[in-house]
């Protein structure tokens, strides 16, 4: 009886790892179809950079003009390529959020078998990431792909295997390049790296450095642009990115809270790691260090800055509470399933994400794009607001600093005049391909919000959770010619 039941044993744990990543794929597709229509602005401008590269071959947010403001070059590359295919940038990025949060479950369930612990731990902390109020609310920007190789550096490290670990490190500075603070925190935390650290560099250098110098030859600089455009923003008001949260816990106390429980208590959760989940510990170390990183810089507290802080913070937590004892099971799936209430009660589909900071929604901003459309044609509009799902509605010439480089120009050369000489030889480096004399681009029309529309000029109304505290027309968006 055991030699023939031997065979079916074996057999299970290969059923499960075709079974589990199947069902993944199913619920990661339904929460996609659950969010879509809620997409905030900033994504808007990934997929804008996604259709042009997917559909022109033209790196930029708008066709015609060439621009360096991606942050993410890997998830427009990736969403580029899967627009090219199917031929719709949100088909594609339903397509990449999908994959990505199948690899992310992946890896925690390898990471979880790899240190011997109980395969629910992995489950839950996908779920506490694919689930977090916030982190659904930047669906479009990177943060699924930061996941996502977030997870596999985290799997690589505690299997011990250099070259993977390099090419998940090459492309997790491709994702976010704030993410070597992970990279570097897991390289030295797993001793098992440590043999073949020259293993990890070469693959990291082999993925990552081809697109820095094409983007510093090419797109003239290596850095892009939003590091000088966010850095000179500074703050809203008393708020910055260290004490942001509280500024979205007035406004969004429930998916606040939610989103940031698991982080928190993935904190308190590191001054008892165990011995089996040291690597893991250093992962949520790696996530405090990148929220400290970012407080440093005194960036404004855009939400999906705290992506990172937050997703390291979770996954340990949620490994942590595995490692401990079977009973803490329990707290791991109230935390979850409280999340998870909480996405399925916000609507269905959602009309809004739970967590946002524009002006208006998808609807009212395609409304704007598609009449500057037919009001300005080719003719160049100037914009002096939220620019990303507007272009993509528009598909027009439409500048702002995001997507027109000469109106980078005046913040470099600020930006080069208060620094010091190391920051002003950096500056001086990072555009040193950059033509910073490039007259700036004249404009036909000016599009800006007023708080009462202009006599004789079409104007727009808007309105949102954020801005207008809920009301209906918090004021407009007028077309003027400039």
């Amino acid at each position: 009886m055991a030699v023939l039941a031997a065979p079916a044993t074996q057999a299970r744990p290969r059923v499960l790892r075709q079974v589990v990543p199947a069902v993944m794929a199913v619920v990661a597709a339904a929460v996609f179809w659950l969010v879509h229509d809620s997409i905030i602005d900033d994504a808007y401008i990934t997929l804008d950079y996604a259709r042009n590269l997917g559909l022109h071959g033209h790196w930029g947010l708008i066709a015609g003009q060439t621009s360096n403001t991606a942050t993410s070059p890997l998830n427009v590359l990736l969403l580029g390529a899967l627009t090219a295919v199917v031929r719709h940038p949100i088909w594609a990025l339903g397509v990449l959020f999908v994959a990505a949060n199948v690899v992310l479950g992946v890896a925690l369930l390898r990471t979880s078998r790899a240190l011997s612990l109980p395969r629910w731990g992995a489950v839950a902390a996908w779920l506490a990431v694919l689930a977090n109020p916030l982190l659904l609310s930047t669906v479009g920007l990177e943060v699924a792909l930061t996941a996502a190789v977030l997870g596999l550096l985290l799997m690589t490290a505690v299997e011990g295997r250099p070259w993977l670990f390099g090419v998940c490190a090459g492309l997790a500075v491709l994702t976010r390049i704030d993410l070597v603070i992970v990279v570097v925190v897991l390289a030295v935390a797993a001793r098992s790296l440590w043999r073949g650290w020259w293993k990890a560099l070469i693959a990291a250098a082999l993925v990552a450095v081809p697109w820095f110098l094409f983007s510093w030859v090419v797109l003239g600089s290596v850095v892009p642009d939003t590091l000088i455009i966010k850095t000179q923003q500074h703050s809203w008001g008393a708020y910055q990115f260290g004490n942001g949260p509280f500024l979205y816990l007035k406004v969004y106390p429930a998916a606040i809270a939610l989103a940031f429980v698991p982080a928190v208590l993935g904190l308190l959760a590191l001054l008892a790691a165990r011995r089996k989940t040291v690597v893991p510990a250093a992962f949520g170390v790696a996530g405090v260090l990148h929220y400290a990183a970012y407080t440093a810089l005194g960036v404004p507290p855009y939400h999906w800055y705290y992506g990172p802080a937050l997703i390291c913070l979770s996954i340990f937590l949620m490994l942590a509470l595995s490692a401990v004892t079977r009973g803490f099971a329990v707290v791991a799936g109230i935390l979850v399933v409280a999340q998870v209430g909480f996405v399925v009660q916000h609507g269905v589909p959602w009309r809004w994400a739970p967590v946002t900071t524009n002006w208006a929604g998808v609807s009212g901003y395609a409304a704007i794009g598609r009449n500057v459309h037919a009001i300005a044609g080719d003719r160049p509009v100037r914009l002096e607001g939220e620019i990303g799902t507007i272009a993509y509605f528009c598909d027009c010439t439409l500048l702002d600093p995001l997507s027109d480089r000469t109106q980078v120009i005046p913040m470099i050369n600020h930006e080069a005049a208060e620094a010091g000489p190391v920051k002003r030889w950096l500056l001086d480096v990072n555009y040193h391909f950059f033509d910073r004399g490039a007259p700036p681009i004249p404009t036909a029309y000016f599009l800006h919000y007023v708080p009462e529309p202009l006599p004789g000029a079409p104007a727009w109304p808007v309105g949102s959770p954020w801005h207008g505290a809920g009301a209906p027309t918090a004021g407009y968006y007028t077309l003027v010619p400039n």
